[in-house]
């Protein structure tokens, strides 16, 4: 009994497995005429030889599973995971893992065709891809050598006791501040003035913030009272001659007026207003900043011994008077730089 036409053609292997042209060219021969002609499209598609697919990839060269390929890219396990993390898929649901894939197989066709149009080799890029490229080594080399070198309690108890003024603050002041300046061919009034100053202060009458707004020749200090910004102890100021930056900070308290100091053609009453005396960070406090700090410069020291030994190999060569011909160009054809911006 004849084969059934149905059954011979549900036999046929898929396209796209195997050129099968010849097998079903022989099958079809047995057909009457009439079945043969109306079958004529049929037979020109599944005759047509498609080439197959390669096969995917079980792994990378470092067994990393191939999860999908595009061209001859493959696309990995890892790689998918990072898109998941990155766009919050959740590869366990089906949804969420179909996205995650779309994602990865859209990501490499944008990639070759950036290749093709020449991306990769675009200079933003390359140094892209050498920063990175260094990072990676120094955490594999490195990082990964001094990984848990955590100092002894010796090592920071010996650091705060040789670094101790690091870990204190300075002392801090703020003052009100009264001056009087002496003008050539004034000096009668100054006197005056002066006298006005002592006799008020003794009386302990008027607030010393408002004898600096009726007798100060600093027109600044009449506006805020006298009133200084935080004053640091040891540390010189513009504004101030040294010796009235001692009396803020030897005044006894808040309530003494020390005075009249003399600095060339100045006269200063002062008055203390705040002071903050500055204290070590206990020990306990500063250890794990210590510890910090330590790790920090054992990792550059051993950056920097790294990379010199690395020189060894390497040429090199370098050109700084270019450089500062470059800047001298460029400042010449851009102008001078801006000076600082003045608030009122």
């Amino acid at each position: 009994m004849a084969t059934p036409l149905s059954s011979r053609i549900s036999n046929a292997e898929p396209v796209g497995t195997r050129c099968v042209g010849s097998d079903l060219e022989g099958r079809a021969t047995a057909l009457p005429y009439h079945l043969l002609v109306s079958l004529s499209p049929l037979l020109l598609l599944f005759t047509a030889c498609s080439k197959a697919p390669p096969p995917l990839p079980a792994a990378t060269k470092d067994g990393t599973p191939v999860i999908a390929m595009v061209g001859t890219e493959p696309i990995t396990m890892a790689s998918l995971q990072v898109i998941a993390a990155q766009n919050g898929y959740n590869l366990q649901i089906d949804k969420d893992r179909e996205l995650a894939i779309r994602d990865a197989v859209n990501n490499e066709i944008l990639a070759a065709k950036a290749k093709e149009l020449g991306y990769e080799d675009d200079p933003d890029i390359r140094r892209y891809v050498k920063s990175q490229a260094v990072q990676k080594l120094l955490l594999a080399t490195v990082d990964k050598e001094h990984q848990g070198a955590v100092p002894t309690e010796a090592e920071l108890k010996a650091y705060y006791d040789t670094n101790l003024a690091q870990f204190t603050p300075p002392t801090l002041a703020k003052a009100q501040i009264l001056g009087l300046l002496k003008r050539k061919g004034q000096e009668p009034q100054f006197a005056q003035k002066l006298d006005a100053v002592k006799t008020a202060i003794a009386a302990k009458q008027v607030p010393f913030s408002e004898l600096v707004k009726q007798f100060s020749d600093d027109p600044a200090a009449q506006a805020y009272a006298g009133m200084t910004n935080w004053l640091v102890k040891g540390e010189a100021n513009k504004q101030y001659p040294e010796s009235v930056l001692k009396a803020v900070f030897e005044a006894k308290d808040s309530n003494e007026i020390v005075g009249p100091i003399e600095h060339n053609d100045w006269v200063y009453f002062v008055k203390q207003a705040e002071l903050r005396d500055g204290k070590a960070t206990a020990y306990d406090q500063a250890k794990a900043q210590i510890a910090q700090q330590m790790m920090r410069k054992k990792r550059l020291d051993a950056y920097n011994t790294f990379v010199e030994q690395l020189k060894g190999s390497v040429q090199v060569q370098t050109f700084p008077e270019k450089v500062a011909a470059e800047i001298q160009d460029a400042t010449k054809q851009s102008g001078p730089p801006m000076g600082p911006v003045r608030t009122k």
